[in-house]
């Protein structure tokens, strides 16, 4: 079942249900639901940035309730169904974090079983030279990342350059690529950044700023247990770091081998993420489950999965961007960021040839009628 029928039946998924739904409420039956995998491998595998978290909702909306998670591999097993009908095929899902002994991308060039990973645009350009990566579906159309503080403390902050200059520092991991060029738009003075951020919620205890994601941190920090913390952000999106944050790619190479398997299943993934965010319970069950089994310093909650995907829903993190097809990486937007990101790469050392928007990512697989209603 290629895109053509699949788009009938997104179609009638969109149809059935009402307009104030991003997706797909419908008792439709798919057709050949069972076999519209045909040309992928038996087992379709996606390697994860992180731990399972609701940014990773579509992918778990996927998952069968027969689902398995090792806290050895960190994998997350099952069969692959698709609106509650089961498949031929199955799915793995692979946390990352301390699970990868190496980049994303990197596990991609050294275990051919992996079909998709998720890689950011600016990930993709930083590793072109050595794995390049091609961008086939992006998941969240704005990047959660945020610089955050203490609203109480700071009232009258608004602005990166407002909180660098009232904080004592900035908290970041390493040398984000991002950090760098606002340093270099003059909005933070390199000396306010502290490379050595671990993650921990130190806005309770200390003066500072620190990266995080909108999609987690400020409900951490409003539901505290040593008492509620309001926190104020500011979106790196907003301030110009306009990368795609959520991709899922192939390697370059295998491009013309996986067509045939990600013509049927790039639109479901659109569709599977656009369902997710309608009907989130059961994927953000199975998300919690699975971070129970890995049993490891990463916890998530239900009450965290549902504010991730309320975060989603209300600052836009989720939607078409300035087109009516879900998923798409717009061609102005990626050359804009290669134009930021390239120089900075090239400045600390890192070979990187001029490229194009397509070098690093495709919409040719995308189901154009497959798109997001608030």
């Amino acid at each position: 079942m290629h895109r053509t029928a699949l788009s009938v039946f997104a179609t009638m998924l969109l149809v059935g249900c009402g307009s104030d739904s991003s997706t797909s409420e419908t008792t439709n039956v798919i057709p050949d639901a069972e076999t519209i995998l045909a040309a992928c491998p038996e087992t379709v595998v996606f390697q994860t940035d992180w731990f399972p978290q609701a940014e990773h909702g579509g992918l778990y909306h996927l998952m069968g309730d027969d689902f398995v998670t090792s806290k050895d591999t960190g994998a997350t097993v099952g069969s692959l169904v698709i609106d509650g009908t089961p498949t031929d095929r199955r799915i793995e899902i692979r946390a990352g974090g301390p699970y990868l002994q190496s980049p994303v991308v990197t596990e991609m060039y050294q275990d051919d079983s992996i079909m998709l990973g998720y890689v950011g645009t600016d990930v993709a350009v930083s590793r072109f030279s050595d794995a390049p990566t091609l961008a086939v579906f992006n998941a969240l159309t704005v990047n959660p990342q945020v610089v955050l503080w203490n609203a109480d403390d700071h009232p009258d902050a608004t602005t990166l350059a407002e909180v660098a200059d009232a904080v004592r520092a900035i908290y970041v991991f390493g040398e984000p690529t991002w950090m760098r060029y606002f340093i270099n738009q003059g909005l933070v003075n390199e000396n306010k950044v502290d490379s050595n951020y671990q993650g921990n919620l130190v806005l309770a205890t200390e003066d500072v700023a620190h990266q995080g994601f909108l999609t987690s941190e400020p409900y951490k920090y409003a539901t505290l247990d040593t008492g509620s913390i309001r926190t104020n952000h500011v979106l790196i999106h907003d301030m110009g770091w306009n990368s795609y944050p959520q991709n899922l790619a192939v390697r370059s190479d295998r491009l013309e081998e996986l067509r045939p398997c990600l013509e049927d299943l790039v639109p479901v993934l659109q569709q599977a993420q656009l369902d997710y965010i309608a009907n989130p319970d059961r994927a953000n069950d199975i998300i919690v489950s699975a971070v129970a089994t890995l049993d490891s310093y990463w916890t998530q909650t239900l009450n965290d999965t549902n504010a991730s995907v309320q975060a989603q829903r209300e600052f836009g993190i989720i939607g078409n961007g300035s087109t009516a097809t879900f998923g798409d990486l717009e061609d102005d937007r990626v050359r804009d960021f290669l134009g930021k990101i390239i120089p900075i790469v090239r400045e600390r050392g890192i070979e990187v040839p001029d490229l194009e928007p397509t070098d690093v990512a495709t919409n040719e697989f995308l189901d154009p009628s497959i798109t997001y209603k608030q």
